[in-house]
């Protein structure tokens, strides 16, 4: 019994593995594909610029335009990988509740607002929707 089911575990870790592999060898070769068109597209736009101008400017264009896009990669990159606020807003730690313990002669502090979250978000997004069923009746 416990050979058949290593079996049966053994053949589906290989079958998640080569679709795994698959998948891997897929995005490469587009990724790759990808890139190469992006190279492809600046030469053609290196080519268009200079007949326009001159060869200096299209160099120095399609220089400054991707030093631009590279660093608003960049920054998005540090910015999704800044630690962000637990729950409450950054203030736990302390216990199941985030409460710190009581301290004699100093009255606890008042828990944190919670910032608007999903339910504002859906209720501007549903009385947008309802306004713009309503005026398009209208028109």
């Amino acid at each position: 019994m416990l050979r058949l089911l290593l079996s049966i575990f053994g053949a589906e870790l290989r079958l998640t593995v080569r679709r795994a592999a698959n998948t891997a060898l897929l995005l490469a070769i587009g990724g790759l594909l990808v890139a190469l068109s992006v190279l492809f597209f600046i030469a053609a736009t290196f080519i268009v610029l200079a007949e326009r101008y001159d060869a200096l400017t299209a160099a120095l264009v399609l220089g400054g335009g991707t030093l631009v896009v590279g660093l608003i990669f960049f920054l998005v990159a540090l910015l999704r990988n800044r630690r962000r606020p637990g729950a409450f807003g950054g203030y736990g730690g302390y216990g199941a509740f985030g409460a710190a313990p009581p301290v004699a002669g100093v009255p606890p502090a008042a828990p944190p607002t919670p910032s608007p979250g999903l339910n504002t978000t859906l209720g501007i997004a549903a009385g947008a929707a309802i306004i713009g069923l309503i005026l398009g009746r209208r028109v």
